[in-house]
């Protein structure tokens, strides 16, 4: 019995250290510093044959190779722990619309918004870019509203955004985004490796939101949270503050665990302390259904989560007023 028992640990042991080497292969794929020497390809299957090899001889020969696979895998995910963004990025040439990264200055209530995007397109590929500075008076923020943005008729995946609405008129958005070198293209197993910075975008609604409806034409819905001046003041106060947080130290993107949902989440505890996170989080598609069913989404008496998506399509308004974000909240 006592045989046996080992043996289970010790297969259990030997799957652990495959799975872990499938992802350390990832790694040195992504970012092991041979790649000047020996091309990414050739070495990462090198490195997967060592893995192969080594758990072969420990089920066959001696558990010694396991100890030994588990040393190098060590190794690899201390190299990869250890990688910032500022090594991984250093000298790097960003993408016109991620160039330049935002930052806050306070005076009491007053927050002063540098490098707030406000580009002018004429179709995706083709805009003025504008960068403007703006000062807003946080004790007049009256509405948090979230936006969620669909893209090649998916349904399981978007992009979130959040809006915060003034009493004297203003919008400013927010969308947390993947900052890209020039050249490269968003891969989602790459954004499992430190291939990207995470970047906070402050932005008009004619930039962030029209770019999506009117030009990328994404399916876009607008909703109203159930968040209290007080809270929405909180909400944007912490925010700016996270920003700066990310100007001084910035962050890597992950594809999983640091995207566009799972950064603006801890909104939710900032409202309510008690909320302890949910899966669907990370299926960011439906981060709109599960804020309705946390009662986070503001509705009408005996509304279901479909009637409200379908009333809150901002593609069914974009004619209504020559104004967007009076526009888009028609019908809110």
């Amino acid at each position: 019995m006592c045989l046996s028992f080992l043996s289970i640990c010790k297969y259990i042991w030997l799957i652990v250290l495959l799975l872990t080497g499938i992802w350390c292969i990832g790694a040195l794929y992504y970012t092991a510093s041979w790649h000047d020497f020996l091309p990414r390809l050739p070495g990462s299957i090198l490195f997967g044959g060592i893995v192969i090899v080594l758990i072969f001889l420990a089920v066959r020969s001696n558990i010694v190779f396991a100890l030994d696979l588990m040393i190098i895998e060590l190794l690899v995910i201390h190299h990869f722990l250890l990688l910032t963004p500022q090594d991984q990025f250093h000298n790097t040439q960003w993408q016109m619309p991620w160039q330049q990264r935002p930052y806050i200055t306070f005076n009491g209530s007053l927050a002063t918004l540098h490098h707030v995007r406000d580009f002018h397109y004429r179709s995706t590929d083709d805009y003025d870019s504008r960068y403007r500075t703006i000062t807003v008076d946080i004790n007049k923020v009256i509405h948090v509203d979230l936006a969620v943005s669909h893209w090649d008729k998916l349904e399981a995946v978007a992009h979130t955004m959040l809006s915060f609405v003034f009493s004297d008129g203003q919008h400013v958005a927010f969308s947390m985004e993947t900052r890209l070198p020039q050249g490269v293209e968003q891969n989602a197993i790459a954004g499992l490796y430190k291939q990207y910075e995470l970047l906070p975008v402050i932005a008009t609604e004619n930039d962030l939101y029209k770019l999506r409806t009117n030009y990328r034409k994404e399916e876009l819905f607008l909703y109203r949270t159930n968040a209290t001046p007080a809270q929405s003041q909180l909400i944007l106060k912490k925010l700016l503050q996270s920003i700066n947080e990310q100007y001084a130290d910035p962050q890597f993107y992950n594809t999983i665990t640091r995207n566009c949902t799972t950064s603006l989440a801890p909104m939710l505890r900032w409202i309510e302390p008690s909320f302890s996170g949910d899966i669907r989080l990370l299926i960011n598609g439906f981060s709109d259904k599960l804020l309705y069913d946390l009662g986070f989404l503001a509705h009408r008496d005996g509304e279901s989560f479909a009637s409200l998506k379908a009333r809150r399509k901002v593609n069914l308004y974009l004619d209504c007023d020559k104004n967007y974000s009076a526009a888009i909240r028609k019908n809110l």
